[in-house]
């Protein structure tokens, strides 16, 4: 493994309440669930974690309430190595809540209530990082916290020549001026037609926005498709990255162990084909595993997933 690398993390702290249920229910329906998990989660928070695991220093800058749920979320981070002396603990709001259904085929329907999340400012998100930006190889952002921390954190990465991976979830209007300095956008399907404004029906669809997000500014675009594995894109051109054929038990967290690994992979020099195909093993192995931060996976399982899986 290389060098130890220091990477920061901005982005959401969100107590998981899950269920694996054969199905959503619709409206006015009651069915019987199978399973009942609650556990700690937030896009910023697993990714965080997905990066301790991977091998990095990684710091955490979000926002908690003063509850359980809170002091949870802050042990199960500090348990698998994460810093987070940056959290803040906001007396007013509660800790942000997921609500979470899982199907039979691991695909996941998400109720969000955002909590301290909200109360994060761009004065404090900066400040939280002062003594650590001639130290980070790379820092991560995503959209689950307010719009203008999203800029402030990247701009002022950009002044410190830190490279900046932008998870673009979930899905939100975020103005372009926001997000079209960072290194590298790393959005979904449904967050992609978010970015552009319109729906996406075709590959060629998905292809065309990918060039028009890249021609906003960053130096790459990279595209989640899930079982269809990845799409690169940058001045170049475009790759596609296969995916990992695993059993899928639940999609929930597997874009933020993918957003961890690219983000390891960033800070350590790899080349972005590399990053995303090691992201990709970490994703595949985050949705065989049912839940979020306990699914992220260590740098041991990857680096073996990596020598001993075929792809589709």
């Amino acid at each position: 493994m290389k060098e130890k690398k220091t990477v920061a993390s901005v982005g959401s702290i969100i107590f998981d309440l899950a269920v694996s249920t054969p199905r959503v229910p619709n409206t006015g329906e009651n069915i019987l669930a199978r399973a009942f998990k609650m556990g700690p989660g937030g896009k910023g928070a697993n990714a965080s974690a997905a990066i301790a695991k991977l091998g990095a220093e990684s710091i955490l800058v979000g926002s908690v309430g003063d509850d359980n749920f809170g002091q949870t979320e802050l042990q199960a981070l500090k348990s698998v190595g994460v810093r987070v002396d940056s959290v803040k603990i906001d007396q007013d709001e509660p800790t942000g809540t997921a609500i979470i259904m899982v199907d039979d085929n691991g695909e996941n329907t998400i109720l969000v209530v955002i909590g301290a999340n909200a109360t994060l400012t761009p004065d404090e998100a900066k400040g939280a990082l002062d003594s650590w930006w001639e130290k980070l190889d790379a820092i991560q952002v995503n959209f689950e916290i307010p719009e203008s921390v999203v800029a402030a954190i990247i701009e002022e990465a950009k002044r410190n020549g830190v490279p900046v991976i932008l998870d673009a979830g979930p899905p939100r209007s975020y103005a372009k001026e926001t997000w079209s300095k960072a290194t590298i956008i790393s959005p979904n399907r449904l967050e992609t037609e978010s970015l552009v404004g319109r729906s996406i029906s075709t590959e060629d669809d998905l292809v065309r926005a990918a060039k028009e997000i890249l021609d906003s500014g960053p130096e790459a675009v990279v595209l989640k498709r899930g079982g269809e594995g990845s799409l690169i894109c940058t001045s170049q051109g475009t790759v596609s990255v296969p995916a990992f054929k695993v059993e899928t038990v639940d999609t929930t967290g597997a874009g933020d162990a993918f957003t961890g690994a690219l983000t390891v992979g960033t800070a350590e020099g790899m080349t972005l084909e590399e990053a995303v195909r090691f992201a990709s093993a970490a994703g595949a192995l985050a949705v065989t595993r049912f839940g979020t931060m306990p699914a992220m996976p260590t740098r041991a399982e990857v680096v073996r997933f990596l020598s001993s899986h075929s792809r589709i």
